[in-house]
């Protein structure tokens, strides 16, 4: 996609009224200079989310989110910057124009074009005469009118080339009609590629068509389902199907309920269970890991009741764990899905599966009768459990899952330790480290002395008191800060002589741990009341540290040379030198 201007960023960036931006979102209830409500990314009650319009920025001290107004549209609305840029300029009547690139703003707008025209052709296929049999079809499976209009659920004509002339008739470029995905070529020509299927339409959270999923009506065909292929709109690793409907549902729940096919989807959400998304078209990966959880930590696995879905379920259950989720299983009943399951006994019945979800270390052990198993059979089962529970980061729950597993089974904990730590070990050494946990999960502390140091002059270069500001520049340099988020932020805010840009500052973190690292420290603005004192003590403590670590690590490596019976000379006299160095400091 082609790029912004920095020119036009900078302009969006002081246009936008961070106030404005949240309030079409959350109510906002003014307190002091600042305005709080209810936090949109997580599910406590406590009005823990805080906008300070004089700052441009948000900050839920609850969770940790933070960002300017870009940030904001980009993490409610999961979209891109370009997308939030644009927007916002929208809202505020700028114009947002692109440089070019090979994949152009035009590009973009052709392939959105194209996909809109599909599903409309496919829509008004499935309402014509021709599509009678299909609309009884799918009337019959249980779904609406309403819902099928309003995941624009169509049927493809039983036809070569009725979209390529719609695309035609509207002067698609060829490039476009490449990239799209919607047409395939041979020596014979270019022809639809979507023929005679009932066509799901794909969306992205932004609820713009990006894709779409083709079921066969022919029981002859042999590919039952057919995805578009990857294009520049559409990744499949990233997307859940119907998750632009249900996100606020799955934000009220607390929990997403996931599923394989888009029908199961549909059904649930017909049926009033709309915190459910599906992954259709490939198996769940780490990129949909990070995609969940952004708006949820605990999923219930609602796959099919035949043993692929099973194994489909181990596998996702253990890779939601792996990425900080938590899973449960709801289970289905043998050989139905939850299609299935809800059209022929009820939303009801659903339900009470969920109310009886079952953790995922459980339904492993119950659906292959562990405690059954022989001997042999018993301990490579084990150690299959044991190489999947290595690969979870966390170290809490690998313990908590060998405990269960330990307790389930009878095993000795000691011997599950010892070969959990022999997985791990081999996993170092291959060269492919544990999955580590996502960044978004982890927060930035500043704990000990030294980080609390930086911390605290960070503090006073982002304060309004000009004065304060100028101490801190005067007597701090950027050498003494040794954490890189606070030297990055401490150097952008050491040339800021007037007013503070708050949000340009904040948006200059891109990656999202320092964002929330940062908004934090700078919503948190407490008055210092002897700037100057301050200002000294954190200095001092930066300039004296790195000694006494130097002293430190002197005296060992005497007390390492003494065993050896080798000369410390060089070394006393060293710590010596740093000794007087310190002491003229601490004078």
């Amino acid at each position: 996609m082609g790029r912004i201007p920095q020119e036009t960023i900078e302009r969006v960036r002081d246009m936008a009224d961070i106030l404005d931006v949240v309030s079409q979102y959350v109510d906002m209830k003014k307190r002091g200079q600042n305005y709080f409500g209810i936090c949109p990314f997580h599910h406590k009650k406590t009005a823990s989310f805080s906008v300070a319009p004089a700052k441009g920025i948000y900050h839920c001290f609850g969770c940790g989110v933070g960002g300017s107004a870009i940030n904001f549209l980009m993490e409610y609305e999961k979209i891109s910057f370009v997308e939030a840029v644009q927007r916002l300029g929208e809202r505020y009547g700028i114009e947002v124009l692109h440089t070019q690139d090979s994949e152009s703003k035009e590009l973009f707008t052709y392939l959105y074009e194209l996909h809109e025209m599909a599903a409309d052709l496919y829509l008004r296929t499935l309402f014509s005469e021709k599509g009678k049999t299909i609309l009884a079809y799918l009337s019959d499976r249980g779904l609406t009118e309403e819902t099928l209009k309003q995941f624009k659920i169509g049927l493809a004509p039983d036809s070569w080339n009725t979209l390529l002339k719609l695309a035609d008739q509207k002067n698609i470029p060829k490039d476009a009609k490449n990239k799209s995905g919607l047409f395939s070529s041979s020596e014979k020509g270019t022809f639809d590629r979507f023929r005679n299927r009932i066509q799901f339409s794909i969306f992205n959270t932004a609820g713009r068509i990006i894709a779409f999923g083709g079921r066969a009506i022919d029981p002859n065909d042999p590919a039952k389902y057919m995805n578009s292929p990857e294009t520049p709109l559409y990744h499949k690793s990233d997307v859940f199907y119907g998750l632009h409907a249900s996100r606020n549902a799955i934000r009220r729940s607390g929990y997403a309920i996931i599923v394989e096919g888009y029908m199961d989807f549909l059904q649930l959400f017909q049926a009033g269970i709309q915190n459910v998304i599906a992954v259709s078209g490939t198996a769940m990966t780490e990129r949909h890991v990070a995609q969940i959880q952004k708006f949820t930590n605990r999923v219930l696995l609602a796959y099919d009741g035949d043993s692929a879905g099973i194994q489909a379920t181990l596998k996702a259950g253990y890779l939601l764990f792996k990425g900080g989720v938590e899973p449960l299983v709801v289970v289905t009943p043998k050989d139905m899905d939850p299609d299935d399951w809800v059209h022929q006994h009820g939303a009801d019945a659903f339900l009470r599966g969920i109310d009886e979800a079952t953790p995922l270390m459980q339904f492993h052990l119950q659906t292959k009768n562990a405690h059954k198993l022989r001997t042999a059979e018993r301990s490579q089962f084990i150690r299959g459990i044991v190489k999947d529970v290595a690969e979870i980061p966390d170290g809490i729950i690998r313990d908590d899952l060998m405990r269960i597993l330990s307790q389930k089974l009878n095993v000795n904990e000691v011997d599950l330790a010892r070969a959990m730590q022999r997985e791990r070990s081999r996993l170092k050494t291959r060269g492919a480290p544990p999955h580590e946990v996502s960044k978004e999960s982890v927060e930035i502390s500043f704990t000990t002395k030294v980080q609390k140091a930086q911390v605290e002059l960070v503090r006073i270069l982002a304060s309004d008191d000009l004065d304060s500001r100028q101490i801190a520049r005067e007597n701090a340099h950027l050498d003494m800060f040794i954490e890189p988020t606070l030297k990055r932020l401490a150097e952008a805010l050491m040339p800021q002589y007037g007013d503070i840009h708050y949000p340009s500052i904040i948006d200059s973190f891109t990656d999202e741990t320092e964002r929330k690292a940062v908004a934090k420290l700078l919503m948190n603005h407490i008055p210092c009341t002897d700037p100057q004192q301050t200002v000294k003590d954190c200095v001092h403590t930066l300039k004296t540290d790195p000694l006494r670590k130097k002293i430190q690590e002197a005296r060992l490596q005497i007390r390492s040379l003494e065993t050896e019976g080798k000369d410390v000379t060089p070394l006393i006299i060293e710590i010596a030198e740093l000794q007087e160095e310190l002491k003229a400091l601490s004078g």
